[in-house]
C-alpha cells in the first residue's frame, strides 16, 4: 500500500488538517509532506537555520481562502518543532501565511528539471514537487521561496 500524503484528520469543507510540516520565507510558504521519518522536520530546522520561519510541526491546517490555501498551525503545537533524537525545540513562528508550494517527500522525480503534478483538494489546485531527491537542498528552496522559479521563456 501507498503512502497518501494527503490523508486529512478532518471532515471540515473548507479546511484540511494533514501530517505535514510548513515554513515561510517573506509571503510564501512551503508545505512538506511525506510519511513519518522522511526528513519533513530536519529539513525545516536547516531551512529556518538559513532564516525561514517555522509555520507548523507535524500538523498543518490548509484553510481555504478563495482560490487558494494557507497554511496555519494548530494552536496547541505553534512555536515547536521536533529534533529527532534532541526533542521539541522552541522556533518562531509565522502562522497563517499564504500556501506557494508543496514538496512531497514520498514522491521521486529523477528529471534534472521537474515538473510539477497537481493535486486538486477542496476544489482548489495544488501544484506539488517530488522531494526524492531534492531532500537535503535546504537552501535551494530557501532561494525558491525567495525569488520564485525563473522563466524558461528568455
Amino acid at each position: 500500500m501507498s503512502y497518501d500524503s494527503w490523508r486529512t484528520y478532518t471532515e471540515d469543507p473548507d479546511r484540511l488538517l494533514l501530517h505535514g510540516t510548513a515554513v515561510t520565507v517573506g509571503v510564501r510558504g512551503l508545505l512538506i509532506l511525506g510519511p513519518s521519518g522522511s526528513g519533513k522536520s530536519r529539513l525545516a530546522l536547516k531551512m529556518i537555520a538559513l532564516g525561514a520561519n517555522l509555520v507548523s510541526d507535524d500538523r498543518v491546517w490548509l484553510n481555504k481562502i478563495g482560490t487558494g490555501f494557507e497554511l496555519q498551525a494548530p494552536e496547541q503545537i505553534r512555536g515547536r518543532i521536533e529534533a529527532r533524537g534532541l526533542g521539541l525545540l522552541a522556533s518562531k513562528y509565522k502562522t497563517p501565511v499564504p500556501l506557494s508550494y508543496c514538496l512531497d517527500l514520498s514522491l521521486e522525480n529523477k528529471a534534472r528539471l521537474p515538473h510539477f503534478s497537481e493535486k486538486t483538494k477542496l476544489g482548489v489546485k495544488v501544484s506539488i514537487l517530488a522531494g526524492k531527491p531534492i531532500v537535503p537542498q535546504a537552501a535551494a528552496l530557501m532561494v525558491l521561496l525567495k525569488n520564485g522559479f525563473a522563466s524558461y521563456d528568455k
